[in-house]
Order: C-alpha cells, then sequence, then structure tokens
C-alpha cells in the first residue's frame, strides 16, 4: 500500500472532488484518477461512488478512510520527528477554550521552547463544536473542550461518534470576574438575583452538540431577558470589565496573577447548573508528541495551583 496514495484519498474525501483534489495536489486528473483505483484495486474494496455531483465514500471506504488517516497522521509524526530533530523543533497547534488558566499554562510552555531555533505554533481560542471538528478533521491532534456537566451525555455521544478519546482534566464552578469598582464586589455572598441590573460579558460560544428540541425550548425559556454583550476577545472582555463597573463576566477559576494585574476581582454566586468539566480530546489510538506532552503537563500544573488556593 501507497502511502501517498492513502494521502490522494484523504484529499478526494476532503474535497468530494477528483478534480479538485488533483488541482489542490498539483497533479493532472487523470494521474490521480488511476492512483485511486490501483489504491481501491490493492485493497479490495471500493473507496468512493462516482456520482454526477462528484464523489462521495461508500460504507467500507469510509471505514478504510478513518483508517488511512490514522496511518498518514503516525506517518507524518514520525517524519516530523526525525527529519527536523525533536529536541530542537517544535510544531504545535492546539483549540482550547477561552479560559485565563490555560493561556497561563501555554505561557509556560512556551517559555521552556522559546530557545528552539525551529518553531510553528498555533494557539486557537474557540467553542467547543469547533475544536471537536479540529481533530476529527485533522486540523489539530489535540484540543481541550468545556461543557456544563448536565449536557454531557450530548458532548460524550457526540465525541464517540466521531471516534475520539475523552481524557478528564476537572470539573469546577463557574466564577464571576468583575471590577474592584463594582458594587457587587463588596458583597459578601452574591446571588444570582443580584445580576438582574448588571451587564453580563459573554464568551459568545456556547454551543451544544444535538440536544433535543424540548430541550433548547426549554434553556430559552429559563434564560429570560438580559443584558448581555458578546465579546469573542479575551483583552476586549478585561476592558470592558475595567471600565465599564456594572458589568460582570463567568468564568473559570482564574490565576490570582492575572486578577491582579487588572485589577478585577472574583467572586463566589450560587448559580442552577454551575458545573463545567475541560476535558482533552483526541482521535482514538493517537500517541501526544512531545510538545503535545508538554503542554498538557503544564495545564495539569495550573489546575493544581488553582486546586490548592481552593
Amino acid at each position: 500500500m501507497n502511502i501517498q496514495h492513502l494521502r490522494y484519498a484523504l484529499e478526494v474525501e476532503k474535497t468530494g472532488s477528483i478534480s479538485k483534489a488533483a488541482e489542490n495536489l498539483y497533479l493532472n486528473q487523470p494521474h490521480l484518477s488511476k492512483a485511486i483505483r490501483d489504491l481501491e484495486e490493492n485493497i479490495g474494496i471500493t473507496v468512493f461512488n462516482r456520482t454526477s455531483k462528484g464523489v462521495v465514500p461508500t460504507k467500507k471506504g469510509s471505514e478504510f478512510l478513518v483508517y488511512a488517516r490514522n496511518i498518514v497522521s503516525q506517518v507524518e509524526e514520525v517524519e516530523n520527528l526525525y527529519k527536523h530533530g525533536e529536541s530542537d523543533s517544535h510544531n504545535f497547534n492546539v483549540s482550547v477554550p477561552m479560559a485565563c488558566y490555560v493561556a497561563q499554562a501555554f505561557i509556560e510552555f512556551v517559555k521552556d521552547i522559546a530557545g528552539s531555533d525551529n518553531m510553528c505554533i498555533h494557539y486557537h481560542e474557540t467553542n467547543s463544536i469547533v475544536a471537536i471538528n479540529s481533530v476529527t478533521n485533522h486540523e489539530n491532534n489535540i484540543a481541550i473542550i468545556r461543557y456544563q456537566t448536565v449536557y454531557e451525555k450530548y458532548f460524550l455521544q457526540f465525541l464517540e461518534e466521531r471516534d475520539l478519546d475523552v481524557d478528564p482534566l476537572w470539573e469546577f464552578s463557574y466564577q464571576l470576574i468583575m471590577s474592584i469598582h463594582n458594587p457587587l464586589a463588596m458583597k459578601k455572598a452574591i446571588n444570582v438575583s443580584d445580576l438582574e441590573d448588571y451587564i453580563e460579558i459573554t464568551h459568545g460560544y456556547l454551543t451544544i452538540p444535538s440536544i433535543p428540541a424540548s430541550k433548547a425550548r426549554e434553556i430559552r425559556m429559563n434564560e429570560g431577558a438580559k443584558r448581555e454583550i458578546a465579546v469573542y476577545e479575551r483583552e476586549s472582555q478585561f476592558m470592558l470589565l475595567r471600565n465599564i463597573h456594572k458589568t460582570y463576566m463567568w468564568a473559570s477559576p482564574t490565576p490570582a496573577s492575572i486578577m491582579d494585574t487588572m485589577p478585577l476581582i472574583e467572586k463566589k454566586c450560587n448559580m442552577k447548573n454551575n458545573k463545567y468539566k475541560d476535558v482533552i480530546i483526541c482521535r482514538k489510538g493517537y500517541r501526544m508528541t512531545s510538545q503535545e506532552k508538554l503542554f498538557v503537563e503544564k495545564v495539569r500544573k495550573e489546575i493544581e495551583k488553582l486546586n490548592n488556593v481552593d
């Protein structure tokens, strides 16, 4: 079996078109068509059905392509390891939730590899569905996702359907973050009803996979009317919190070193269904690189620090 043919098949699957795949691969179409036929003859199945609208994987073809992706990913990992030398080459790509403790871990991770002569790093803060798709589509090898525990079964089913492994990081309650000048900052105990006259800064990233329509209606009814500003970038969130003293934001526990520089304050608040989980996901059978292991180690150390504070 030719590894290059596997790469060709994956590109055909991605584009749904022999001609488009050939263009992306800088091949002529007859050559790519022949390579796909040779692959199918070699493995003894039809990988793609040719239709008037393009090509689509057969049932057996879809199963084969899952294995093909894993094989190509592992071959590329070995090539990167020995072609450039693992000790002084760092290629790292991860998707994560918008969480300060993860960002702090990322800073510590970069400190450890900053002396490398060869470095290519992509750090993407996004929602859980985008992160899941990035791993499924081999854009990332690992990701950290976040979900409310009340929706855990929907996420776990969604991940299982995509042949992804789950490694728990931690479970926590969201905290309120606000300016030290926010009137609520002086209260010893904050109730949800206290927030009614304040403006919530949201991440704008709430996503729940495959929830029933009845559950979606229930969520909308429970939310009710509120004052909200959806912001997708961390510094803008903090600027609003610092300068508009009637704003607040829900967030995972945040390192004191970050809070003290704002200056912001973290407050507890009793809220229904206020349990969240952050987990690491990767494709089944995937083995993390040394860089990915180092990053996860830094994340777990930040969690340990936060737990010790509590």
